[in-house]
């Protein structure tokens, strides 16, 4: 079974008091690019997220959301000392620095702005993660399982997505495999094209230069086979089919290919570039290029499995 990188899922976990919800998002990537958003106040979960993630995700970029309600936390509390602190430290700079021209004996600060400084406005579950690792704990818990949850459904999405492009590159590979075939068919035939060819080729030059005399059967039958030898392409289409069955294998093998069979493409591409140089049959001409178009498909849907 193959996986796709495209998935979706998501989880919801909670107590009396709290609930955990994970979103999970992944697309297609060369690599593994993870990024996880958590509030502020729950850096903590980054971590702990991001080690359960890497464990079930090899390839892909992955997004992952992670909120906590808590109803506690629809509170705030002000923190006055801190405030009269930032309060203390603009009266001295405005008195001493004579930041507006004349020394101020007080300064009036902007309330809005002065509840915006850090640490001055909290809410009560920020507060509560200060006093309590037990609190702490507890949403690591809630979260793993969210996660989890999230997922398990991300993973059922890939594996559907997977199965939709499974389907997808056996009909191109069938296609692969009918072309290969063709052309065997034709390239039985080519050591006789080749030898039609060169004695015509050679007539006419006798022809156009007036010239007199038999050309000798046995020579032109050398000369023939050399070409035909060197235009050879069944070890070409040896590799082809070998490749063919190769890819079909590592589909059934297990869910993380998605490298191999890209590399295996590249030498299927090699081998059709191949056949393509050495032959001028235009039958084998033709199927050489539905196999590089049957190739250019499974390239691109390869790069959309993990």
């Amino acid at each position: 079974m193959i996986l796709s990188m495209t998935g979706y899922g998501t989880g919801t976990a909670k107590d009396d008091s709290l609930t955990v919800a994970v979103e999970i998002r992944t697309v297609n990537h060369r690599f593994l690019d993870l990024h996880v958003r958590v509030p502020r106040e729950y850096q903590f979960l980054e971590n702990e997220a991001a080690s359960l993630l890497r464990g079930a995700v090899s390839r892909g970029r992955v997004d992952v959301g992670v909120t906590v309600t808590n109803p506690a936390a629809d509170a705030f509390q002000i923190d006055y000392g801190l405030a009269r602190k930032y309060l203390a430290a603009a009266n001295e700079m405005a008195t001493h620095a004579s930041l507006y021209g004349e020394p101020v004996k007080e300064y009036v600060p902007d309330m809005v702005r002065l509840l915006g400084l850090p640490g001055v406005l909290r809410n009560n579950n920020e507060a509560a993660l200060e006093r309590s690792g037990e609190t702490a704990e507890k949403i690591v818990i809630l979260m793993k399982k969210s996660l989890q949850t999230a997922l398990e459904s991300m993973l059922a999405m890939r594996r559907r997505e997977g199965e939709a492009l499974r389907d997808d590159m056996l009909a191109n590979l069938a296609e692969i495999e009918n072309s290969t075939s063709e052309i065997k068919k034709f390239s039985q035939n080519a050591p006789a094209q080749y030898f039609e060819k060169l004695r015509a080729r050679l007539d006419r030059l006798l022809s156009q230069s007036g010239a007199q005399g038999v050309i000798d059967p046995q020579r032109l039958a050398g000369e023939a086979a050399i070409i035909a030898d060197k235009c050879d392409i069944s070890e070409e289409l040896a590799r082809m089919t070998s490749h063919v069955e190769q890819y079909r294998a590592l589909m059934d093998a297990g869910e993380k290919t998605g490298k191999k069979l890209d590399f295996l493409l590249q030498e299927m591409l090699r081998e059709a570039n191949t056949i393509l140089s050495k032959s001028d049959i235009l039958e084998i001409t033709h199927r050489g290029i539905s196999i590089k178009t049957d190739i250019e498909k499974l390239r691109e849907q390869v790069q959309n499995i993990e």
